[in-house]
């Protein structure tokens, strides 16, 4: 394809995402979380797939290549193998490793020698007997997405074309298939990380036939939901997304899907777009996600809309409200996927709300995804596990894992921590947004000139943020600090003057001044742990309560209760005395919880139901840890909701 970009790249988001260089986390948590999946993770990762047992597998590409050999895994491997190489672009773009940039050029070669002369780049096709476009669920769409978004970033970090080559070659197949808006293929998307992907391209090349694309991939869902196929709410393909009022079916489609819209309004500034997926933005988040930033509540759902042809819904959202603890199934993907989603939203309206997901999500069930260790995973992220009595369903596993039958979620959590520096600022003309609190330097230019910040703190273990100004421009410039909806009292001192906060809920407090090099900013946010309940319609938790402290969930496991008391036989009173202690051996540089919890009576009658009794049974010591850190030791039953003690 040859042509022009229609608008200026993103030229309707009033946010812009600095370039990955210009932004570093140096010191802390992120940075030891990031350095974990460097030396831990990555490898880990890449260790799997090269195991034909695993679901994702690297030996499909070089089987191609090869011309002999049969396919493993799962129809979406090839996306997954793409998402590892986003991850070592990512790490090897913050600290140069030899052997990791000759590992991703040789993967790089296999992938090229897979590709079919027409461009068309599908293992899970090429290998079998499967037809080209024949079924929605055969997750072409979604490995090329991922296959598009890593050549976009190879481009940005190596300077070579290589693998964009691929890509595009790929995507000009996919333009060719497709821009005909043949209504027997508008089913297809599936799980689109391809908007998302087609976007990416749009910008680094300027070619307006992707955003083209993209534009009709998104008029397509819902369009036609009664073609043969088509499998309705699952995939969000019932309601033509203009219309949508609710998150509804799968919960990593569904916001891969709202993220790709979100994208294409960037460059479009189409508003019934953004008017739309922020409705549905609004429902996910205010009726349908957990205290610790999951989505997807059910491992089988149905919508509400039921449908004769189409009953079951798979990884689904749930009714409003239906948030159960136990059978709670929150895949990595999906949470991690709602910071995706609210990372484009926060770019296109500025408002706290989005970054305040954005951090729930990443302190909590986006981090839960790997082990302390960095070298083991999961898929569900429950937030109650009983032990031997658990319910174990699709994806649900008893201990994390290095191998599994759907490796989709491993990548996801190394390409996101690996990246995660490029979620904490925003620029615009003569601004800086400050989402995200930790260690870590920004250096950019802004419209008025160059600027250099540099910010240190013990976060989220520590409410005291330092902003130091190492550089900036001679005209006025606002910086815009994240004042979180969690913090009860915030104080702010510029250059040891203090400066009013004022307001409630999530939101930036604007500091425009002619800043000079030497400049000082202290916030201090307000983390002390605080006992929390849910809405009354929550019937699941109705009655229980749970403990943050900052964005950081906590929760009780057995292990940390004294020899014959469970997580069953425990409340929690709502002016529980909570002391931050340090974490030590498996939870060095952590902050834990230490308090005593009233015991209750433990059931004794082989009855269903029995008369309530009161008893003083007086207090257990129990420290509580975050709920990050869940499932690492060898006693892993776990409650983030206990009984309030009233």
């Amino acid at each position: 394809m040859d042509g022009k970009p229609v608008t200026p790249i993103s030229a309707h988001a009033p946010l812009r995402r600095p370039a990955d260089r210009h932004v570093r986390w140096t010191g802390g948590f992120w940075a030891e979380k990031q350095d974990l999946i460097r030396t831990e993770s990555i490898h880990s990762v890449l260790d799997a797939m090269e195991d034909p047992e695993n679901a994702a597998y690297f030996g499909n590409f070089r089987a191609v290549a090869a011309g002999k050999g049969s396919f493993h895994g799962r129809y979406w491997s090839d996306g997954d193998c793409y998402k590892a190489l986003e991850s070592i672009l990512l790490l090897t773009d913050v600290a140069p490793d030899d052997a990791l940039t000759q590992r991703l050029g040789d993967y790089i070669e296999i992938i090229a020698a897979a590709q079919e002369a027409d461009g068309y780049l599908n293992t899970q096709i090429t290998l079998t007997d499967l037809g080209r476009w024949t079924d929605i669920e055969h997750h072409e769409m979604y490995n090329l997405g991922h296959l598009f978004t890593t050549a976009c970033l190879h481009h940005q970090v190596t300077g070579t074309r290589r693998l964009l080559e691929i890509a595009l070659r790929a995507a000009d197949n996919l333009y060719d298939t497709f821009i005909t808006r043949d209504p027997d293929l508008a089913r297809f998307g599936f799980n689109p990380s391809q908007i998302m992907g087609l976007v990416e391209l749009f910008r680094e090349t300027g070619e307006a036939g992707y955003l083209d694309l993209a534009r009709i991939f998104v008029e397509n869902r819902g369009l036609h939901p009664d073609l043969p196929g088509n499998n309705g709410d699952q995939s969000q393909a019932r309601v033509p997304l203009l219309e949508e009022t609710e998150a509804v079916g799968h919960a990593v489609t569904g916001p891969y899907l709202w993220a790709g819209a979100a994208d294409i309004v960037m460059e479009t500034d189409e508003a019934p777009l953004l008017a739309a997926i922020t409705r549905i933005w609004e429902d996910s988040t205010y009726r349908k996600m957990y205290i610790t930033g999951g989505i997807g509540a059910l491992h089988k759902g149905t919508a509400e809309r039921s449908h004769p042809r189409y009953e079951q819904i798979a990884e689904a959202y749930g009714r409003p409200f239906q948030l159960p603890s136990d059978t709670a199934y929150n895949e990595t993907c999906a949470n991690i996927a709602n910071a995706m989603w609210s990372w484009r939203m926060l770019q296109l309206t500025g408002d706290a709300r989005y970054a305040d997901v954005i951090e729930q999500v990443m302190y909590n069930t986006g981090l839960s995804g790997v082990s302390l260790s960095g070298t083991h995973f999961t898929y569900s992220n429950p937030l109650r596990f009983n032990g031997e009595t658990h319910f174990i369903g699709n994806n649900d596993s008893p201990r994390r894992w290095t191998r599994w039958t759907c490796y989709c979620c491993p990548p996801q959590v190394t390409r996101t921590i690996a990246g995660l520096h490029r979620w904490a600022y925003s620029t615009g003309e003569d601004a800086v947004w400050v989402h995200l609190y930790g260690t870590n330097t920004l250096e950019t230019q802004l419209g008025a000139g160059r600027i250099a910040l540099r910010q240190v703190s013990d976060f989220p273990w520590s409410g005291v943020v330092r902003l130091h100004v190492d550089e900036a421009p001679e005209d006025e410039t606002t910086l815009h600090l994240r004042i979180p909806g969690w913090s009860a009292e915030t104080t702010l001192y510029v250059n040891g003057e203090a400066v009013e906060v004022t307001g409630q809920g999530p939101r930036y407090l604007a500091l425009k001044r002619q800043w000079a090099t030497g400049d000082e900013i202290e916030l201090t946010l307000d983390i002390r742990p605080r006992v929390l309940a849910a809405r009354p319609e929550v019937e699941e938790v109705r009655n229980q309560v749970a403990v943050m402290a900052g964005p950081v969930v906590y929760c009780l496991e057995g292990a940390d209760l004294p020899e014959g008391v469970t997580i069953n036989d425990v409340a929690l009173p709502a002016d529980a005395a909570l002391e931050p202690v340090a974490g030590e051996g498996l939870f060095a540089g952590l902050t834990l919880l230490r308090t005593d919890l009233p015991r209750r009576a433990k059931w004794q009658s082989e009855a269903l139901y029995a008369p309530v009794t009161v008893q003083d049974l007086g207090t257990v010591p129990a420290t509580l840890i975050p709920y990050f850190a869940w499932n690492n030791r060898d006693d892993n039953t776990m409650a983030v909701w206990l009984p309030l003690k009233g």
